[in-house]
């Protein structure tokens, strides 16, 4: 949770890809996003490149996307308002 300026609780939502999205619509998300948002982050030496699964892959660009668009893809990702960051890899 963060805090505005004026005291006030502000709820952060993510966009992350859902457990049970099958393999291909995720990674032609994945596809999709890097052409919109800047993919360096998942890439071979990326700070978010492992795990190297198709599913951490495609929730990074799902939140990417989600943030720049403001559109959560439902067909393969679902809003959570827990942080899914990990040591080295932070959502934005």
């Amino acid at each position: 949770t963060k805090f505005e300026p004026n005291g006030h609780k502000q709820t952060v939502n993510w966009c992350i890809s859902q457990a049970n999205a099958p393999q291909d619509k995720l990674q032609a998300f994945i596809d999709y996003g890097c052409g919109v948002v800047d993919c360096s982050t998942i890439q071979l030496g990326g700070r978010c490149y492992d795990p190297n699964t198709v599913e951490g892959h495609a929730s990074y660009v799902l939140d990417l996307v989600y943030k720049k668009q403001n559109s959560c893809n439902t067909d393969v990702g679902i809003i959570t308002t827990v942080d899914p960051s990990y040591e080295g890899c932070d959502y934005p």
